[in-house]
């Protein structure tokens, strides 16, 4: 059972929480508080996402289970194999959403609460109808990503007060990051179909795109965060330039991957089997962390 409610629950992603870690990093950074008085703030808004992140994920079960049972792959998740009810998944998702916001709710921060609560609402727009997002085409990924910079803002709020604002800079960069990302996904699952018209079945949205509206919609989002990092060097750090090489070969080998047979990228749980990508990848953050925060001192020369 308890394996049962970790395929359901899928804390394998967690990980893609690590983005709470990074706003708050930022909120360290640009607010000048120091992490000893955050530490709290930070764990308990990492734990809270964490939660109802779950949440959401037990509720996209239940409310998919008719289409995962089109999909030669998921049809064996928990809930359309029969191995577990919606009604006990349902309740625990209930829980894990009060869990996560009453761990926020002692921290005062009404920002934090709202951004949490933004993640919950999220879930629901995504998954419930009549408005069931996920089966607007271009809407499904590119409100799936909007939860990059919900995560952000749960990071920033963990250390900054209600009234800073998070730079616009950062919340678009990311969300831009996320709408490739997600658009990545659909490309992987379009060519993982052979046919079409069941491929439509399992999600609507499908009837709309081909593979070329797809790497369309992955070539306009890369542009579009392409630029946002522009901003970020002109505003916060030229040494950022440093950066472009190194997403360069993230973009070309992630590339690469949505092209190979039952890609890894439309199952984001299992991007642990391409270990060494995974480790490029955290290099990578950490070099984007370090630019950031190095306060040119490599290319600052440039700026006198």
């Amino acid at each position: 059972m308890i394996k049962i409610l970790l395929n359901v629950f899928r804390p394998l992603r967690w990980y893609r929480n690590a983005f709470v870690l990074l706003g708050a990093l930022l909120a360290l950074k640009i607010t000048e508080i120091g992490i000893s008085e955050s530490f709290v703030g930070i764990l308990c808004a990492f734990i809270s996402i964490c939660l109802v992140a779950s949440g959401n994920y037990g509720i996209n079960e239940v409310l998919d289970v008719e289409h995962d049972a089109q999909h030669p792959q998921k049809k064996l998740r928990s809930i359309p194999s029969g191995k577990i009810s919606s009604m006990p998944v349902v309740i625990i998702s209930i829980i894990l959403y009060i869990a996560g916001l009453s761990i926020v709710l002692p921290l005062r921060n009404t920002m934090l609460i709202i951004s949490v609560f933004l993640l919950l609402l999220s879930g629901i727009l995504y998954n419930v109808k009549p408005l069931r997002l996920k089966d607007k085409p271009y809407m499904d990924f590119i409100a799936e990503s909007f939860n990059n910079p919900i995560r952000l803002l749960v990071g920033w709020y963990s250390v900054a007060p209600s009234n800073k604002l998070v730079p616009s800079s950062f919340i678009l960069g990311f969300w831009f990051l996320g709408m490739f990302l997600m658009a990545s996904k659909r490309f992987g699952e379009y060519r993982f179909f052979k046919d079409k018209d069941q491929l439509a079945e399992y999600r609507k949205s499908f009837k709309h795109y081909t593979e070329e509206r797809i790497i369309i919609s992955m070539i306009a989002s890369l542009s579009a965060f392409m630029f946002m990092l522009g901003a970020l060097c002109i505003k916060y750090s030229v040494d950022l330039v440093l950066f472009l090489p190194f997403v360069i070969v993230f973009i070309v080998w992630f590339f690469r991957l949505a092209y190979e047979k039952d890609t890894i990228v439309k199952d984001p749980e299992r991007v642990f089997e391409k270990k060494l990508f995974v480790l490029y990848s955290v290099v990578v953050c950490g070099l984007f962390i370090y630019l950031l925060f190095s306060g040119n001192q490599l290319l600052g020369f440039l700026l006198q």
